[in-house]
C-alpha cells in the first residue's frame, strides 16, 4: 500500500512591512548621491528651489488671509485676529527678506547652505503653517454655513499647494504639514466646531499621503539634479579635452556639413595648410584637398576619390590615407570620422602621418636589404628568385653564382668583428661594381649568410661565360682590402647553377649551386665551379661515409699510426707524431684528410679526438727512453671539449709521464677565443705537458699574439720544405724558413720541418739551424707494432736500419683507398644544407 504523500507545501509569502518600505523611502528622499562635494552642492541645490519659492509663499498668503477676510461679516469681531495677522505678516516679511538676500546679496561663490539652514527654514515653515490653520480656525468660528465647505477645501488646498512648493526640501515640507495638520487636528478638537468634526479621522491620512509625496517629490528632485551635474561635468570634461587636443595634440579636428563644406577648421589644419583658419570655412574639403595633390601621380587621385565616395556612405571613415604635396613637400595624412546624426554632416580627426610612413618605409626596406652591405639580403633573393622560377608562369631563364669567402672566420677572429664587417662592406661594393655592365638586365647581389654571398644574374649563361664572370669576380676580389693597419688579400670560392638546364624550381637550384661551391672549396678554393650531376652523387657518398664513421669507433675500425721526428742535427729519434687512420671494412684505408673534417662538422671529433689521446699515450708508454708522442688537436675539438680533462686521464690510465706528451695545435684553434687559449695552454704547460703550433706561417695571427701564448715549439708548413730544393722557388723557400727558424729562436721555441722528403731538403734545414724534422725520407705513418718495431731497431741498430727495414716493408703500397673523384677533389667537409626545406 502506498503511503500517502504529505501536501505539496507553498512558499511562505513574505510578511508586507510596511515600516521597512517608509524607513526606505525616507532613507532614498534623504540621502543625497555623490561625494562630500557633490553632496553638498545638492544641499545647496535643495535650499535655493525653496527659497525660490518664498515669494510665492508670501503672495499666497497674502491673498488667503483676504480671502479669509472676506469671507467673514459685518458683524465679526476682527480684534482676536490682530496678534495672529502681526505674526504672519512678520513671519512673511522675514520670509520675503530671506529670498531678497539669497537672490541679490549673497554672492554667487559663496558656499552653499548646509543642514543647519534647511533646519532652521523648517522651523520657519512650521511656525507659518501654525500661524496660518489659527487664522483658519479663527475665522471659522465666525462664517456662516454656507461658507463651510468652500473654507474647508480652501484650507485642504492651501495645506496640500504649500507642501507641493516645499517638498524640494523636505525638512521644510515635512515641516509644514506637521505644523499645519498638527494645530488644525488640536483646533477641531478642542473648539466646538462641530462641522469640522468629519475631518478629524481623515487628516493622519492626509498629512502621511502629504509627507509620502514630499519625500517622492524630493527624491525625483535630487536624481535629476545629480543627473544634470554629471551630464554638465561630462560637457565640460569634453569641451576641456577637445579644447586641449586643438592646442596640444599633433592631429586635429576638422567638420562638414552635408554639403561637405567645412563648418569647423582647427587651428593646426589651418597650419598645416598654410591658410588662416577662417579663410577655409565654407570650402568643400575634396577640392581643397585636390588643389594639393601630387602632380601626375594616379595613386594619390585614386585615394581622394576614395575618401569622396567614403563620405557619400554611413560608414565611418578609418584612418584613410592620403598623399599630398604641401609647399613643395610630399606627406602623408590620415583622416578618420563619423556621420553625424541628425545633420547628415561628418565629424573627425586628421593628423600627419608622414614619419609612420616613412618608418614603415625604412622597416620595409630593412626586411630586403643586409645592414652591413647595403645589398639585398636572403629574403629578397629568395623572393626575386622565386618570381624567376616559382611565379606560376612560365619558368625565366636565370644564373645563379653562391660566393664564400676563404678567408672571413681568420680576419673576424683576429682582427674583430669590426674589421669583418668592414670587409664584408668592401666584399659587396666590388661585387656590385663587377656587374656595373650588366646594370638594367634585372641582376641581384645579395648577402645570404656571415660570408656567404648570392648573384642571381637574369638569363642562362654558358659555361665559359660563366668562367670568364668567375675571373672577373674573383679578380675584383683580390686587391687587397686596407683594414686596421693590414692589407687582407681576398679569395673567394664560386659555385654556380643555371635554370632551367640544372633545376626548375628555387630549392633545388641553390642546392645545385652549393653543391659546386663545396665542390670548388674542396678543390682548393679560390675557383668556379658549375654544377654537374655527379656533385650530387658524390653528396650522398659523403653522407653514407659520415653514417659508417658513426660507428667506427665503436666496431673498432679506427687506429693510430706514428710517423717517426728526428733530431736533424745527430739523426737521432726523438718522438713520433700520432696520425689516425680509419681502416674501413670494404672501402680500404681512409685518409684523415678525408673523414677528420665530417668527424668534425657531425661533433664526433669530440669522443674519436679523446681516443686517439688516450691511444697515443698508451702506445708512446711502451716506447722506451724518453720519446715523446705529439697528438693533433682539431680547432673544434679545443673549443667544445674538455681538453684538460682527456690530456689528465690519458696520463693517468696510461701511466705516461707528462713531458713526453706534446699537444699540437692550429692558429685557428687559437684565434676564436684567445684569453681561453692562452688559460687552458697555461694549465696544460704547468701539468708538464708540450705545446706546439702546427703549420706555422699559413695563418693569420700576429706576433704581438704568437709573444703571449704558451707555446714549446713551431711546426713549419710542409709547403716550404717542399720548395727548399726548386730550382726557382728555392731561395725565397729557404728565406721564409730561415726567418721563421730565427723568430722561433727569438722566442725561445724549438722548430719542426714537416714533409722533409729529400737528401737536398734536409741538407738545408740542417744549415739554416732547424731542430726537428719529420717526412717520408725518414719513414712514412707506421701501424702501432711496425712503430714498436722501428722503435727497438733504431734502438739496437740506429736510425738507418730502422729506416731500411721500414722502406723493404712498405712494398707494395700501403692503402686501399679507392683513387675516386671524391678523393681527387680532397673534399675537407660536409656539404652545407643551409638551402634545404626552402629556407635559407
Amino acid at each position: 500500500m502506498v503511503e500517502p504523500q504529505p501536501p505539496l507545501a507553498l512558499p511562505a509569502a513574505p510578511a508586507w512591512r510596511p515600516l521597512a518600505g517608509f524607513r526606505r523611502l525616507i532613507d532614498a528622499a534623504w540621502k543625497v548621491p555623490g561625494d562630500a562635494a557633490e553632496a553638498a552642492r545638492l544641499r545647496g541645490d535643495q535650499w535655493r528651489a525653496v527659497v525660490d519659492q518664498l515669494p510665492a509663499s508670501v503672495i499666497a498668503t497674502a491673498i488667503a488671509i483676504g480671502l479669509l477676510m472676506a469671507a467673514l461679516d459685518e458683524r465679526a469681531e476682527l480684534a482676536h485676529l490682530g496678534p495672529v495677522l502681526i505674526g504672519l505678516v512678520a513671519l512673511n516679511g522675514f520670509n520675503f527678506v530671506l529670498w531678497w538676500h539669497e537672490s541679490h546679496q549673497r554672492p554667487a561663490d559663496a558656499p552653499p547652505r548646509g543642514i543647519r539652514a534647511g533646519l532652521l527654514l523648517a522651523l520657519d515653515l512650521f511656525i507659518g503653517g501654525v500661524l496660518d490653520v489659527v487664522l483658519l480656525l479663527q475665522v471659522a468660528q465666525q462664517v456662516q454655513p454656507s461658507l463651510h465647505a468652500p473654507l474647508v477645501a480652501t484650507a485642504a488646498g492651501a495645506i496640500a499647494a504649500a507642501a507641493w512648493m516645499f517638498a524640494l526640501l523636505p525638512a521644510v515640507a515635512i515641516a509644514w504639514v506637521l505644523g499645519a495638520c498638527g494645530t488644525l487636528a488640536l483646533g477641531i478638537a478642542l473648539l466646538p466646531l462641530p462641522w469640522m468634526n468629519g475631518l478629524l479621522p481623515l487628516l493622519p491620512l492626509y498629512a502621511i499621503v502629504l509627507g509620502m509625496a514630499a519625500l517622492l517629490n524630493a527624491r525625483l528632485f535630487l536624481q535629476g539634479r545629480h543627473a544634470q551635474h554629471e551630464a554638465a561635468r561630462d560637457r565640460l570634461t569634453v569641451s576641456l579635452l577637445l579644447r586641449d587636443f586643438e592646442h596640444h595634440a599633433s592631429d586635429w579636428l576638422w567638420e562638414l556639413g552635408r554639403d561637405g563644406r567645412l563648418r569647423h577648421v582647427s587651428q593646426r589644419m589651418a597650419e598645416r595648410l598654410g591658410r588662416p583658419a577662417e579663410t577655409l570655412i565654407g570650402e568643400p574639403l575634396l577640392a581643397l584637398l585636390a588643389r594639393h595633390l601630387p602632380p601626375d601621380n594616379a595613386e594619390a587621385k585614386q585615394r581622394l576619390d576614395r575618401l569622396g565616395d567614403a563620405l557619400l556612405t554611413s560608414e565611418p571613415l578609418r584612418d584613410h590615407a592620403l598623399h599630398l604635396r604641401i609647399d613643395g613637400e610630399d606627406v602623408w595624412w590620415a583622416l578618420s570620422g563619423r556621420r553625424l546624426e541628425g545633420d547628415g554632416g561628418w565629424r573627425g580627426v586628421g593628423s600627419d602621418v608622414s614619419e609612420v610612413r616613412e618608418r614603415e618605409r625604412e622597416l620595409l626596406r630593412l626586411t630586403d636589404q643586409d645592414t652591413v652591405t647595403g645589398l639585398a639580403n636572403r629574403h629578397q633573393f629568395h623572393r626575386r628568385l622565386a618570381l624567376y622560377l616559382g611565379g606560376g608562369g612560365p619558368i625565366s631563364p636565370c644564373t645563379v653564382l653562391l660566393l664564400d669567402l676563404d678567408c672571413f672566420k681568420q680576419v673576424n677572429d683576429s682582427l674583430g668583428h669590426a674589421a669583418g664587417d668592414h670587409l664584408l662592406a668592401a666584399v659587396g661594393e666590388r661585387l656590385r661594381d663587377s656587374l656595373a655592365a650588366r646594370r638594367g638586365s634585372g641582376d641581384l647581389v645579395a648577402r645570404l649568410a656571415a660570408d656567404e654571398f648570392a648573384i642571381l644574374l637574369r638569363g642562362e649563361l654558358s659555361p665559359e661565360a660563366m668562367q670568364r664572370l668567375g675571373k672577373q669576380l674573383r679578380s675584383a676580389l683580390r686587391v687587397p682590402v686596407p683594414i686596421a693597419g693590414h692589407e687582407i688579400d681576398v679569395r673567394a670560392s664560386i659555385g654556380a647553377a643555371c635554370a632551367p638546364r640544372h633545376a626548375q624550381a628555387p630549392d633545388p637550384l641553390l642546392r645545385a649551386a652549393d653543391l659546386a661551391l663545396f665542390a670548388a672549396k674542396a678543390a682548393g678554393r679560390d675557383r668556379l665551379v658549375l654544377y654537374e650531376p655527379a656533385l650530387q652523387q658524390e653528396a650522398q657518398d659523403r653522407l653514407a661515409l659520415l653514417a659508417d664513421l658513426r660507428l667506427a669507433l665503436d666496431a673498432g675500425q679506427l687506429e693510430m699510426h706514428y710517423q717517426p721526428q728526428i733530431e736533424l742535427a745527430s739523426g737521432r729519434l726523438l718522438g713520433f707524431e700520432a696520425l689516425m687512420r680509419w681502416r674501413h671494412p670494404t672501402r680500404g684505408l681512409v685518409p684523415p684528410a678525408v673523414f677528420i673534417p665530417l668527424a668534425e662538422d657531425s661533433g664526433l671529433i669530440v669522443g674519436i679526438g679523446a681516443w686517439a689521446l688516450l691511444m697515443a699515450c698508451r702506445d708512446a708508454a711502451r716506447w722506451p727512453g724518453e720519446l715523446r708522442v705529439a697528438v693533433n688537436v682539431s680547432a673544434l675539438q679545443f673549443e667544445r671539449s674538455p681538453l684538460e680533462l682527456h690530456v689528465l686521464e690519458a696520463l693517468e690510465r696510461s701511466g705516461l709521464p707528462a713531458d713526453r706528451l706534446e699537444i699540437e695545435l692550429t692558429e685557428s684553434a687559437l684565434l676564436s677565443d684567445s684569453n681561453h687559449a692562452i688559460d687552458l695552454l697555461t694549465r696544460l704547460r704547468a701539468l708538464g705537458v708540450r705545446i706546439a703550433l702546427d703549420d706555422f706561417g699559413t695563418g693569420f695571427s700576429s706576433l704581438a699574439y704568437l709573444r703571449r701564448l704558451p707555446l714549446d715549439q713551431l711546426k713549419i708548413d710542409r709547403a716550404f720544405i717542399t720548395d727548399l730544393d726548386h730550382p726557382r722557388a728555392g731561395p725565397t723557400a729557404r728565406a721564409i724558413v730561415s726567418a721563421i727558424h730565427e723568430l722561433a729562436q727569438a722566442l725561445g721555441l724549438h722548430t719542426v720541418a714537416e714533409g722533409i722528403e729529400t737528401a737536398e731538403q734536409q741538407q738545408v734545414l740542417t744549415e739554416l739551424g732547424c731542430g726537428l724534422g719529420q717526412g717520408f725520407l725518414y719513414a712514412q705513418a707506421l701501424p702501432r707494432d711496425a712503430t714498436q718495431a722501428f722503435v727497438e731497431l733504431a734502438h739496437r741498430q740506429g736510425l738507418a736500419a730502422a729506416r731500411d727495414a721500414h722502406l723493404d716493408s712498405i712494398n707494395p703500397p700501403l692503402t686501399a683507398w679507392p683513387s675516386t673523384r671524391l678523393q681527387l677533389r680532397n673534399l675537407t667537409q660536409l656539404p652545407d644544407t643551409r638551402f634545404s626545406g626552402g629556407e635559407f
